[in-house]
């Protein structure tokens, strides 16, 4: 119960403040806004796990290893709400395991990347539209960078406990940090510009 409430605290502080932030600052109608806001949380709930495993499963077949079992989506409709993974098979060189669990988060951070540049264009009007990008581009992977530092900080074995094995414990924390800064400069400069373009 308690890993639900704490789950709950984060995708309330990560995903639907950043978005609440964006409409509510912004000069969009409320007939525009509230469909925006009840849909992209849930569609962020279906894409966050997917792409975070296809992430490893992509990192797996990049270094000529195989997927031998996945769950994508948790089976909510059997009371399961977490829980997704990728099972990978023929990686046994250090680099292919590194690779195979670092390969999420090097999505993540390209996608931080290219949200601070491809924002700063106007791309539409539409305020769902914005909503959805900024989701996919800067709430999704900023939610590896919350949730997986929470777990590994506090005894979890997922991917950054792994990933520490390769490379060490200060590699893996100032990596975590660089990381976070990255996300917290790609919202607030994405939430800026388009606040203020939704004012023009």
């Amino acid at each position: 119960m308690q890993n639900y409430l704490l789950n709950t605290c984060e995708i309330l502080l990560v995903v639907v403040m950043p978005l609440l932030i964006l409409y509510l600052k912004g000069n969009w109608p409320l007939r525009k806004v509230i469909p925006a806001l009840v849909i992209i949380p849930v569609l962020w709930y279906f894409t966050y796990a997917p792409l975070h495993e296809l992430s490893h499963a992509a990192g797996t077949y990049l270094v000529g290893g195989t997927v031998i079992e996945y769950k994508l989506i948790p089976r909510f409709w059997l009371g399961q709400f977490s829980g997704a993974w990728v099972t990978p098979s023929g990686i046994p060189q250090i680099w292919q395991q590194l690779t195979f669990h670092s390969f999420p988060y090097l999505l993540d951070i390209v996608c931080f990347v290219v949200a601070i540049f491809v924002f700063r264009r106007v791309f539409s009007r539409n305020p769902f539209f914005i909503g959805l990008a900024f989701m996919l581009l800067c709430l999704r992977p900023a939610m590896d960078f919350v949730f997986e530092p929470i777990g590994f900080f506090s005894g979890f074995r997922g991917d950054l406990y792994h990933i520490q094995l390769f490379v060490g414990p200060f590699v893996i924390w100032s990596l975590i940090l660089i990381s976070i800064g990255l996300a917290v400069y790609s919202i607030s400069s994405t939430l800026s510009h388009f606040v203020s373009f939704s004012k023009h």
